[in-house]
């Protein structure tokens, strides 16, 4: 479906959508952000956009701005009965991406923490707002871990690992990946009292990427902070407000730069399927992510998010973490999928205290 106007300048190539500056017939331009719906391994992103148009809808009217208007979408099937799905946005010319900001090393840190400061009083008072009627979270990370556990079986290195009872990670014995799961699920409380805890509306994808920041102020009718992307890939609007933590962080202190750049370690996959020692760290010496060892961009965020929501209960924070890490191994490859599903088997053994 050919959509008015033409694309100048690429913002984001996503795995599952695509992300660009288009400039109308009349010269105005906007973000459009629209699925990659014709491949059926990417149906997933079809849901989550669809999701993301209902949850930018739902804040048409919010007054505070914290989310961008909706200038127009769309979902509607081609010639070939492939969906169509998007929609579009103003583009914010005074603004940028954080993550940017953070991989550059552009701005000091008082006006970091100031922007922190700011980026708490957004999530915190205007997104996290108590919901009462949502399903367990707990149903969701149950069947994306046994879905993705099941999809990392058919690439053969992940075999011995998926299915290994016991490894030794970083020298420090654990059960494997699926091992570990199972005993979570079956002998441990830990989900329920995940579900336990106060459910919220959640951002869902709160990754500094998905954060605009004027760093002058703006026109008085545009806001300094703008959170776009809204709603996980998997759909996750609501649930614990530390959801949205693990997100904010995992970027923040440079990790998921390093596990995307694949500035990591990994040993112990072997065709063979006969290792079962295993090591996996970041090298938090590379260039790239000096920056974020010069600069802390979750420092003040974290305390307000204490200070709000009260302490952190750890074994959440770590059970989200592995969900997050085997869902993302199963949408990654090579030397990052490693990384990523080991780390997962970290987060898990530290959920069951090994």
């Amino acid at each position: 479906m050919d959509r008015p106007g033409h694309e100048i300048r690429l913002l984001k190539e996503g795995y599952w959508d695509h992300t660009a500056v288009v400039e109308m017939p009349d010269g105005s331009v906007r973000v459009r952000k629209q699925a990659k719906s014709d491949d059926p391994d990417k149906i997933w992103g079809v849901e989550s956009l669809r999701r993301e148009i209902h949850f930018l809808q739902r804040h048409a009217q919010d007054t505070t701005r914290v989310f961008p208007p909706l200038l127009e979408f769309w979902d509607r099937a081609d010639e070939s009965g492939n969906p169509q799905v998007g929609y579009e946005i103003p583009f914010f010319t005074h603004h940028r991406d954080v993550g940017s900001f953070a991989r550059e090393a552009q701005l000091e840190q008082n006006t970091i923490d100031d922007f922190q400061e700011k980026l708490a009083e957004a999530l915190l008072m205007r997104v996290h707002h108590p919901v009462t009627d949502s399903p367990p979270l707990s149903r969701h990370l149950k069947q994306t871990v046994h879905e993705a556990l099941l999809g990392l079986t058919h690439d053969p290195l992940m075999i011995p690992l998926v299915e290994a009872n016991e490894i030794t990670l970083n020298g420090r014995p654990a059960l494997g990946p699926r091992a570990a799961w199972d005993k979570i699920v079956n002998e441990t409380e830990h989900l329920a009292s995940l579900d336990a805890a106060p459910t919220v509306q959640l951002h869902g994808d709160f990754f500094l990427e998905n954060i605009l920041w004027a760093e002058l102020p703006p026109p008085a009718h545009i806001p300094q902070l703008i959170l776009i992307d809204p709603v996980s890939v998997a759909g996750v609007v609501t649930g614990p407000a530390v959801f949205d933590l693990v997100k904010y962080e995992s970027y923040a202190t440079g990790e998921l730069l390093g596990l995307r750049s694949e500035w990591v370690d990994v040993s112990g996959f072997d065709e063979s399927g006969h290792s079962n020692e295993f090591h996996y760290t970041i090298n938090w010496n590379e260039p790239g992510l000096k920056p974020f060892r010069d600069r802390n961009w979750h420092g003040v965020f974290h305390q307000r998010f204490v200070d709000h929501h009260g302490p952190i209960n750890r074994r959440h924070y770590q059970l989200i973490d592995g969900y997050f890490s085997v869902a993302m191994a199963l949408n990654t490859s090579g030397k990052q999928r490693k990384a990523r599903l080991l780390k997962a088997v970290a987060e898990f053994a530290d959920v069951l205290g090994q």
